[in-house]
């Protein structure tokens, strides 16, 4: 079964800000009709003439007297006061975060200073003209001159913040994303060969923060580097290796690998702290030789033209390299092999990898689809902690009260520094009905909280409403589905693409039925990481009842695999031809994608939000030996095109690309504020509290005080096209 994974990286990426629609002084009156009104706008938006649809929800017809076009009016008002407001705030947040950088600067604390300087870009119109701003080039120039001074000193978590940050800052450019990628190597390395080194600069780390130092290093809690390479071998190195270079998307060959390869020795080699573990690094005339000798395969293979790039030269240079080492470094063998084998899928992308026997039993539990633990998103913070994105509903993390951005700085008392977010998944994970305890830091509270959580099968509602009703008998979530009741616009916020997510939104589609046909629908796919594309594509047949949903495409262009057409029976949606409106942003990713670009393509949809995080690539898994697997990137999704004959749009962003992913018809961005604030709304709402009588949050605090741009334009285009129908004032009148 082929699955859909998002990178972590979407899980940080910075967020673009301008109004949602550029309010005058009040909605006027206009001659046109109703009917015509409403016609307008809706064409407005499908066409995506973001101009047209922000002077037509100006205009309102004079003509209509009745209670839901006055309800219409006054929302209409409300959105174009929330907008001004919007705009006040940001300006105002602006000024603060560009008033804290100058204070923080002129104090010499850099790091601060420069996640000032991003929250102040984030709240700018323009990202590429706010780095021009004299105080902010001073933030920069400063960083930039730090960055290499921290990287000398050997100060690798200092390092990752300033690259952090302005990797963030230069996200248009991708300046900083390779030096970035190299010291989070370095820092991965120190967590498995060099812990003591890494606990010391996380003290570094707290000191320059102000925070609290760590408890006293304790070897007993730190992984046995030894045990992780246990198993590794030249034939199962040189047999993935060989599958990578036939198989990969990029069909770049030998010639990555095997630079790849040897760049990721010369990094261990060059990586003093690594002498914990390795004495021999500790002899500066050994490291030179060893690193000379590395610098002279390498330009070698510079030179080496891509024909006689072959799989008996990588079986010569691992040789030559295993020779070399004991003669200089006198490396383990193992470490050789594992440095070698890493830096070369690293040289691909960041989806392939080689599952080495350490990583294997992981790899086989998540792929059959077994999740027991205790239901949270994790993502590395700038500060190379293990931070919490969220806790899944209903889950053992969830009732235990672990909260967004609570960092874990321990499991069962061993501290987290420098784990990868594979090391922590393996150390939180683990049997059913077994404990896990958290070490948590939270903001506001002291010292280090420990959270007991009993790990348990973890099963993800990935279709949801929009207010949560209650609970059946079998613990599934009841919901009211419809965001407005007048005018019949119904909502579905889909969380995830898994096996159940098809069955589920055919029971909440027939749910919406049993109440009434619906006059709009809002489907949101935001923050949706994605999941099994058999799941995109049931979704995306329910909307589309003929025609190309999806294709795939190999490393010579041409098709892998027949293309994934609608099938007219499947078409449960579309063929009501319910007005739909489909909200994404940079955090919907792969699956999401392809139901948002194919519901667009065929005029299903109309698309708001923000563009997608461009996720659109396939990794098959191939055997390699008895406990070893390679996850190689083989193929590209590609969109049905809007236009008969055309190719559609690839879905995957590659290097240097400037077209991925899917396009809003109408952009409407937000702010961190804006995000942070209807992210815990939601979250306080969708809590069913012990006492039915205690007061929950009002979900609809989202539109009414502009919480939500997005959801908000989404609902307005909706709400014009049913009152242009006549259904809901027809309603409204029935129920009154």
């Amino acid at each position: 079964m082929t699955r859909l994974r998002l990178s972590p990286f979407v899980l940080i990426a910075c967020f673009l800000t301008s109004v949602a629609i550029a309010p005058p002084a009040a909605p006027a009156d206009d001659p046109l009709t109703l009917e015509q009104w409403s016609k307008l706008v809706w064409e407005s938006a499908r066409q995506g003439d973001r101009g047209a649809l922000n002077d037509y929800l100006h205009r309102f017809p004079k003509l209509p007297q009745g209670a839901n076009a006055q309800r219409v009016r006054d929302a209409l008002k409300q959105h174009h006061g929330n907008a001004r407001q919007g705009l006040d705030n940001r300006n105002e947040s602006r000024a603060d975060a560009m008033r804290r950088m100058r204070d923080h600067l002129e104090a010499d604390q850099i790091s601060q200073s420069l996640t000032d300087a991003v929250e102040a870009q984030t709240l700018s119109d323009d990202l590429v003209a706010a780095l021009e701003d004299p105080d902010m080039a001073k933030v920069i120039a400063r960083a930039r001159a730090l960055a290499p001074v921290a990287q000398q000193d050997t100060d690798w978590l200092f390092a990752y913040e300033l690259l952090y940050r302005l990797n963030v800052l230069y996200e248009h450019t991708g300046e900083f994303e390779e030096e970035l990628g190299r010291v989070n190597r370095r820092l991965s390395l120190l967590s498995h060969y060099a812990p003591h080194r890494l606990h010391d600069l996380r003290n570094r780390q707290a000191e320059r923060f102000g925070e609290p130092a760590l408890a006293e290093f304790n070897p007993a809690l730190t992984e046995n580097w030894e045990a992780r390479l246990e198993g590794m071998s030249v034939k199962m190195v040189r047999t993935a290796l060989w599958r990578a270079a036939t198989d990969h998307i990029e069909d770049k060959g030998w010639r990555p690998l095997l630079e790849g390869g040897l760049e990721g020795v010369k990094l261990f080699a060059t990586t003093p702290a690594l002498a914990e573990t390795n004495a021999n690094l500790r002899d500066a005339g050994k490291v030179r030789d060893w690193v000379e000798f590395l610098d002279r395969k390498l330009q070698q293979i510079k030179r080496t033209p891509d024909s006689e790039l072959t799989r008996k030269m990588c079986r010569r240079l691992l040789d030559d390299l295993v020779v070399e080492s004991r003669r200089t470094l006198d490396l383990p063998r193992q470490i050789l092999l594992r440095e070698f084998g890493d830096g070369a899928m690293n040289a691909l992308d960041q989806f392939s990898e080689v599952i080495w026997p350490d990583k294997y039993h992981r790899f086989r539990q998540s792929t059959h689809g077994s999740f027991v633990g205790v239901g949270i998103l994790i993502r590395h913070d700038e500060k190379r902690q293990i931070m919490v994105v969220t806790p899944l509903e209903g889950t053992p993390a969830y009732y235990a009260g672990i909260k967004p951005s609570d960092r874990i700085a321990e499991v069962d008392g061993r501290s987290t520094a420098g784990w990868s977010l594979n090391d922590a998944v393996d150390r939180i994970t683990g049997r059913r009905d077994t404990k896990v305890t958290l070490g948590i830091r939270r903001d506001g509270a002291d010292g280090l909280l420990q959270i007991p959580i009993i790990r348990d099968k973890i099963k993800i509602w990935s279709v949801k409403g929009w207010k949560k009703e209650g609970l059946d008998l079998d613990g599934r979530p009841i919901w009211d589905w419809y965001i407005d009741p007048v005018s019949r616009v119904a909502y579905i916020r889909l969380s995830a693409f898994n096996e159940n997510t098809y069955e589920d939104l055919k029971d909440a589609w027939q749910e919406i039925l049993d109440e009434s046909e619906p006059e709009g629908l809002i489907l949101d796919l935001r923050y949706n990481p994605g999941g099994l594309l058999t799941a995109a594509v049931e979704v995306s047949n329910m909307f589309i009842s003929e025609g190309v949903i999806v294709s795939g495409e190999n490393k010579d262009g041409r098709k892998a695999w027949p293309d994934r057409m609608a099938e007219p029976k499947r078409a449960l949606i579309g063929d009501s031809r319910v007005p739909t409106v489909v909200l994404i942003n940079q955090g919907s990713a792969s699956a999401s994608e392809i139901v948002a670009g194919s519901l667009q393509a065929h005029g299903r949809a109309i698309v708001v939000g923000m563009r997608s995080f461009g996720k659109g690539s396939v990794q098959t898994v191939h055997p390699i030996s008895q406990h070893v697997l390679l996850k190689l990137t083989t193929q590209y999704y590609r969109l049905p095109s809007r236009i008969a004959g055309e190719k559609g749009r690839l879905v995957h962003r590659r290097p240097g690309a400037k077209v991925w992913g899917v396009d809003p018809d109408i952009e409407v961005n937000t702010t961190p504020q804006e995000i942070k604030a209807a992210y815990d709304l939601r979250q306080s709402a969708d809590i069913l509290p012990d006492d039915e009588r205690a007061p929950r949050p009002d979900i609809n605090d989202l539109l009414t005080k502009g919480l939500d741009p997005q959801l908000e334009t989404a609902l307005l285009i909706l709400q014009v096209k049913a009152l242009g129908t006549g259904a809901g004032e027809t309603r409204h009148a029935t129920a009154n």
